[in-house]
């Protein structure tokens, strides 16, 4: 008999292995030219003299997780484990980026601190923890576990707890195997048994209290063209809704709200403003641009930007023909009356990497919509270039 705690054991993720102990399959090398083989059911990375850092990454990428790994490194190696990582064009050339558990064989003993590698550097290091600091065994195996569930960072080294912090600035990315440049060749760091227990991206799915824009073509019926409310001219197209015919928006308006829109841009060969625009407007005033800006680096007309007011943090456009992701929380600018108290404010996520925070819009972006006191609906522009849309849900928030 089917139980609701069996079924519930039965729907939880489980532990899946990372690495088949045969091959490399589904993991790709980024940046450096240090060697990575298969030996012995363990992976193994060689420093490669002369190479910047090299990492072994996944094709898939994760958001919330449990990780498990062992690893063995040279005394006179650094290494680490990259997590919620990121590798893309207009980010210094497509430097990996991201979360770092870091294995650490010298006297320090910073082993399982949290570096935030390529990007602002250590988040938590172990000057603080002399426990962890001893937990890392040199020329032995060590067991990693590394926890990440909404912005909380954890790892423990041998089962001493090594890193308990908090960050959002990434939410979801690869995890890769680090081997560190050094001058000198064939020093050696080795995985093995590399097992995750996958949650999810959570903004994937709506929340409870969201609802699905569009999903699937059935959803077609929740938009309709701007100018005069008739039915969304739009097609349903590879498995997304596909810009043409005039901008359209949601037959119901949307105010203060987490939204999450996912998009492709297409490539016509133009330049600049003529190749994959098109945009996310909140209220029909306040635009988050759409573009093919990879591998273009951060401008407030590029992929990311609140058009015309801020260019993103950071340039996080994969190329054209990729699915790509805004998630963001909208605030609708407040009044009393006719005057305006508060401004709308955003903040934005572009494929996992916060690119805005809390950023005040003044005014209505440029070719947005003259702002109003009354909420209006969320809003798809066409620019005359084809992009497609999918998988848009809200959730209101009071």
């Amino acid at each position: 008999m089917i139980t609701a705690c069996s079924l519930a054991l039965a729907l939880a993720p489980q532990w899946m292995p990372l690495f088949d102990g045969k091959s490399l399959a589904g993991w790709t090398q980024l940046n450096g030219t240090a060697s990575y083989q298969v030996e012995r059911g363990e992976i193994v990375g060689r420093t490669v003299k002369g190479s910047p850092n090299s990492f072994l990454c996944t094709d898939k990428v994760y958001g919330d997780f449990e990780l498990e790994l062992e690893v063995k490194v040279d005394q006179a190696l650094n290494s680490g484990v990259q997590f919620r990582s990121i590798s893309v064009p207009g980010y210094q050339d497509g430097r990996v980026h991201g979360y770092q558990a870091e294995i650490d064989p010298s006297d320090r003993g910073w082993s399982g601190g949290v570096y935030d590698e390529g990007r602002r550097g250590w988040l938590q290091d172990l000057s603080k923890n002399p426990k962890g600091q001893k937990a890392f065994k040199n020329g032995k195996w060590n067991k990693y576990r590394i926890v990440a569930k909404g912005d909380h960072l954890q790892v423990w080294v041998n089962g001493v707890p090594a890193a308990d912090t908090h960050d959002d600035l990434t939410m979801y990315g690869f995890i890769g195997l680090q081997v560190h440049a050094h001058e000198e060749d064939g020093l050696e760091v080795r995985w093995k048994n590399i097992r995750i227990k996958d949650f999810g991206i959570p903004t994937a799915q709506p929340p409870k209290s969201g609802r699905w824009l569009l999903h699937s073509e059935k959803d077609m019926a929740n938009w309709m063209l701007a100018k005069d409310s008739t039915p969304c001219p739009w097609k349903w197209d590879g498995g997304g809704l596909m810009s043409g015919g005039g901008d359209i928006c949601t037959r119901v308006p949307v105010g203060d709200s987490r939204v999450h829109v996912e998009f492709m841009t297409d490539d016509n060969g133009r330049e600049g403003q003529g190749n994959g625009n098109s945009g996310v407007y909140f209220m029909e005033s306040y635009e988050v641009q759409v573009l093919n800006s990879s591998p273009r680096g951060p401008l407030d007309n590029e992929c990311g930007a609140i058009y015309s007011i801020k260019a993103p943090d950071y340039a996080m456009a994969y190329k054209a023909g990729v699915w790509q992701a805004y998630d963001v929380v909208f605030t609708a600018p407040k009044y009393d009356g006719d005057k305006k108290l508060t401004n709308a404010k955003l903040t934005v996520y572009h494929n996992g990497n916060r690119v805005h925070k809390d950023v005040e819009v003044p005014r209505a972006t440029a070719a947005g919509r003259d702002e109003a006191r009354g909420l209006r609906p969320l809003r798809l522009q066409d620019h005359g270039n084809k992009v497609r849309y999918r998988n848009i849900w809200v959730e209101e928030l009071k």
